[in-house]
């Protein structure tokens, strides 16, 4: 991996004229994207990952801190940030297509850059057989439905070759089969150009199979673990313990004293996953969320990831010898149960009435 693309350092951000009962901002105090990384932003929505793409896409600039892209601040210049987006290129969720035809298209940021037509010949129909539009040049963009539409989108981002390419939910409008074989375009794109690659999605199996690192968004913040185990709210107490509600009538309760808007995350392997109606299974408590298992991974640890989904969605760590005495399996229905003192608070806390644990 390469030297540092992007440095970011105290860096925040917070839209202008929110409303203060819900007021949203992004914080990060340092993030490394080297030269040639894929690297995947995952969250629950609202958590700051469009936010995120869109500061380094240089549209968007940070209240405070600082954010160097190739050794140098964008910002301290007056055409700096101008430059700066001729190297990152951001392919939105719904992506805007000029009037024409799809070579048009493709064609107008490699024309902005005066390059020869010769070249821009070349690039387009590369780009275009890259996402298996071939021959589709002539085809007016008015005809083509979403998802060759965010194939066009996506062609026009490759073609440039960019320093660095932001994508926002990149393959949410394709097929399943199609989305593979385009997750495999952006890989061999960083490896053929060294584009470094920063991807947001929802989709946690993506990005385990395509970036070589995950961040993780709650709330506006880095947290550690994934997005299933991470929950936001208002935190209520009746001064020993503390929770927030995570939907209708779902408590996640937490050691402490504490009061205003927090951000809760669950280490995985904190979590217990026991058959719902085994002898095992817990009885009534804090803590205790009723679901399927949707999908288990192995890992090199004699453990298995497990995600439970339900009346909430969890990802637990499970000893492969506790998977096979309860008889854990795809789609059995389980109870997820954790600990209150096992729920850390990462987010930022107002009005607390004394001291969390």
């Amino acid at each position: 991996m390469g030297a540092p693309l992007y440095r970011l350092e105290n860096l925040a951000y917070a839209y202008p004229g929110r409303p203060a009962a819900s007021p949203f901002s992004l914080e990060l105090d340092e993030l490394a994207i080297p030269e040639g990384e894929i690297l995947a932003l995952v969250g629950p929505n609202g958590a700051g990952k469009t936010t995120l793409l869109m500061l380094l896409a240089f549209l968007l600039r940070p209240a405070r801190g600082r954010l160097e892209f190739r050794g140098l601040d964008p910002w301290a210049a007056a055409d700096g940030a101008a430059a700066a987006r001729l190297g990152a290129v951001l392919l939105t969720h719904h992506p805007y297509l000029f009037k024409g035809t799809v070579a048009d298209n493709v064609a107008f940021g490699l024309r902005l850059r005066r390059l020869p037509e010769a070249e821009i010949a070349a690039r387009r129909s590369e780009a275009l057989a890259l996402v298996e539009l071939e021959g589709w040049e002539h085809k007016p963009v008015s005809a083509l439905s979403a998802g060759q539409a965010q194939r066009v989108a996506m062609a026009r981002a490759l073609a440039l070759r960019p320093r660095a390419l932001l994508l926002d939910e990149p393959t949410a409008n394709l097929d399943a089969p199609l989305g593979l074989r385009m997750e495999a375009v952006l890989r061999d794109a960083g490896r053929a150009w060294g584009t470094t690659v920063v991807l947001s999605t929802h989709n946690f199996s993506q990005a385990s199979r395509l970036a070589g690192r995950i961040l993780y968004l709650s709330g506006g913040k880095q947290v550690e673990f994934g997005h299933e185990n991470c929950f936001s709210g208002p935190a209520e107490t009746d001064g020993r313990t503390s929770w927030i509600e995570i939907g209708p009538g779902l408590r996640l309760v937490f050691a402490g004293r504490v009061k205003g808007r927090v951000t809760c995350v669950i280490d995985p392997s904190a979590i217990r996953v026991t058959a719902a109606d085994g002898p095992a299974a817990p009885g009534a408590g804090p803590n205790a969320f009723r679901g399927r298992v949707s999908r288990m991974e192995m890992t090199e640890a004699a453990t298995a990831l497990v995600r439970v989904v339900g009346e909430a969605v969890f990802r637990a760590s499970v000893p492969l010898a506790e998977i096979e005495r309860g008889g854990i399996s795809l789609s059995r229905e389980v109870l997820v149960t954790f600990d209150p003192a096992s729920v850390r608070i990462v987010g930022e806390r107002s009005g607390e009435s004394g001291e969390h644990q």
